[in-house]
């Protein structure tokens, strides 16, 4: 039996309000050799869902302490650790497909508001659970532009000691912006060497 997904619209209640979501159905049919494969990953992405829900549940606990979440660092800091879950759950790999269902067809306002194109839904819960691998005792050290410029490179949380340098320099020249990126990519060069 082979496998066939489809995307069909459902109508949910969120806090209160009807929303039209997208679901991922699926189908087996006849003919295809990876039946128990297929019923698998139609468990796994039930387990997904699962998690997803119980864990916008928490976010939405995270987002009451915040009525003012545009740019919070620490709102963001503390949505992302929520999303770790991805790493703790061997789904790092999906990460890009489950922000989409989370920011777009679950709970938008969560997550920077809804989007026009759904690919884009994605780029607020990534920088959150980029932000999230960022030592807590650094956060406040940098503003919103800033983080959102270091946080563009590739596993930059690892390196504490790089990220100090960042920093310092971020505070003794007010970088941000292109010169930011372009001291990253220097003091990076330098490090690696």
């Amino acid at each position: 039996m082979a496998r066939k997904k489809f995307i069909k619209k459902q109508t949910i209640e969120v806090e209160g309000k009807s929303v039209e979501v997208s679901i991922f159905g699926t189908t087996i049919t006849p003919g295809g050799k990876n039946v128990l494969n297929n019923i698998d990953e139609l468990l796994e992405e039930d387990k997904i869902e699962n998690i997803v829900k119980d864990i916008l549940t928490k976010i939405e606990k995270i987002a009451a302490k915040y009525p003012s979440k545009k740019k919070n660092l620490r709102y963001y800091f503390e949505v992302g650790k929520m999303l770790q879950f991805v790493d703790e759950e061997g789904y790092t790999d999906r990460r890009s497909p489950i922000w989409q269902r989370m920011a777009h067809d679950f709970n938008p306002e969560l997550f920077g508001g809804e989007k026009k194109v759904r690919t884009e839904s994605k780029r607020h819960p990534e920088f959150m659970y980029l932000l999230g691998k960022v030592p807590e005792d650094l956060l406040e050290e940098l503003s919103w532009d800033q983080w959102y410029e270091v946080i563009k490179f590739k596993q930059i949380y690892e390196n504490k000691k790089l990220l100090r340098k960042i920093i310092d320099d971020c505070k003794k020249e007010n970088l941000n912006g292109i010169p930011l990126r372009n001291r990253i990519k220097e003091l990076r060069k330098i490090k690696t060497k």
